[in-house]
């Protein structure tokens, strides 16, 4: 039985300005493409006001804006793409300039539309919200500040005649007949709906971040414990497995001491030093290579070297399997015409994580097989083993965190969970097919750079 697994919203997500980046690029390509259909509506509801209902005089500038508009809003369509170089506080300052942008054009709109008496001025409401929820609540606070100046200034200008008062013949209120009184309670009016919005948002907003961000804290000590579970089961190995070249190095250095006594020639001592230095730099890959998966490493996308990656996560799990007598193959396939980007350490911690659950699955004497293939422009790494399988109730949970059916002291049911979050970060997915009785295949695919 084959399952592909969908990528979710979010897995176990590992947060970074790049992440951060990514996340309002896409807001502001959702807010460019509903630019086009707020000029389009503008377009469209001047025509009905003018010629259909009769109550815009003056219909030629606001189709200029609607025009105005849309040509804007292809500027920023087609300058999208740069965004994807840029630092995270350049892209705020973009959205910034695009809400700027947005306050000025919707105050021309009313100008030519009814001013301060015309109900859309309302939607100032949408860029403080916006504001709130793509950047901060502090830039809501700034944008409706602005909006209200904005506004107050467009009505005290038409009140008092600096421009030129277009009213719609609608029975809403004459401009130049209502009292500076009550013309202070319609600002007021605006003032209070934009403060008590605002801060509704924010409330909800600020609650909901502090809830993501622990979220994203207690993800992050949930991976880091089970990368240190890891390394606890291979670093158990590491002790027995240095021992040999500790007792090599031991018994040549009390062979020198003899030697020197003897005092033998310098030169015939070279082969016995030559010999403390091989099971030296013997116990310093192994160490080495523990000590770098065992970093916490940041997430960088690099170009990838697949048979190294494959060879050093044999490397490290080969004493764990030595003790279970189960026999790793690790087969890489040359790959220099295929580029893959990456992180290798969040990569190594999947691979890992897959071959200590394939030799759990097996018993001794059985075959786990790692290696990798080039096929339909992806890059796939499997982990075949011959052992228990998973059951076909279980195969739709493997993924889910904390759900494990090993004992309560042999796993934390958290490694497929965090691997899963890892890979589909690489842009990739996880496949499985598995039979009970027969064994199961991992597949970690990868899209080609």
């Amino acid at each position: 039985m084959t399952t592909t697994v969908p990528a979710p919203e979010s897995s176990l997500p590992l947060h970074d300005e790049a992440q951060e980046v990514a996340a309002l690029r896409m807001q502001v390509l959702w807010f460019n493409r509903l630019r086009l259909i707020v000029a389009a509506s503008v377009v469209w509801l001047t025509a009905l006001a003018a010629h259909g209902l009769e109550i815009v005089a003056e219909p030629v500038p606001l189709y200029l804006l609607g025009g105005v508009i849309a040509a804007v809003d292809i500027g920023y369509i087609v300058a999208y793409r740069w965004l994807a170089g840029w630092q995270l506080t350049a892209v705020r300052r973009h959205v910034y300039l695009q809400i700027g942008v947005d306050l000025l054009l919707l105050t021309a709109l009313l100008h030519w539309s009814g001013g301060v008496t015309n109900p859309i001025a309302l939607f100032y409401l949408f860029h403080a919200f916006i504001a709130a929820l793509v950047l901060s609540v502090r830039a809501a606070v700034v944008v409706g500040a602005s909006s209200l100046v904005l506004l107050a200034g467009l009505g005290f200008a038409e009140r008092y005649g600096v421009l030129r008062h277009h009213p719609l013949p609608l029975g809403l209120s004459e401009l130049g007949r209502i009292e500076p009184l009550g013309f202070l309670l319609l600002l007021f009016a605006y003032a209070a709906t934009l403060a008590f919005s605002i801060y509704f948002v924010a409330t909800v907003l600020s609650r909901l971040r502090d809830r993501e961000r622990q979220l994203v804290r207690l993800s992050r000590h949930l991976a880091t414990s089970e990368k240190l579970a890891s390394v606890g089961t291979l670093a158990a190995g590491v002790s027995h497995e240095i021992n040999n070249p500790i007792g090599v190095i031991a018994n040549k250095v009390q062979i020198l001491r003899y030697r020197v006594q003897d005092g033998d020639e310098p030169e015939k001592l070279f082969g016995e030093l030559d010999v403390i230095e091989k099971h030296t730099r013997r116990i310093a890959k192994i160490t080495d290579g523990l000590l770098t998966f065992s970093r916490d490493t940041p997430f960088e996308m690099r170009p990838l070297d697949i048979e190294g990656l494959l060879r050093e996560a044999a490397d490290l799990v080969k004493v764990p399997f030595r003790s279970a007598g189960v026999r790793l193959e690790c087969e890489p396939v040359p790959m220099a015409e295929a580029r893959i980007d990456g992180s290798a350490n969040h990569l190594l911690q999947v691979l890992i994580n897959m071959l200590l659950n394939a030799k759990d699955a097996s018993s001794s004497g059985s075959v786990v097989r790692l290696d990798n293939e080039l096929a339909e422009g992806e890059v796939r790494l499997r982990v075949v083993d011959f052992g228990t399988g998973i059951a076909p109730d279980n195969l739709a949970k493997v993924f889910d965190p904390f759900f494990t059916t090993k004992d309560v002291d042999k796993g934390t049911g958290l490694g497929l969970a965090i691997s899963h979050g890892i890979v589909e970060r690489h842009g990739g997915r996880i496949e499985i097919d598995s039979q009970v009785g027969r064994g199961t295949t991992f597949l970690v695919v990868l899209p080609l750079s």
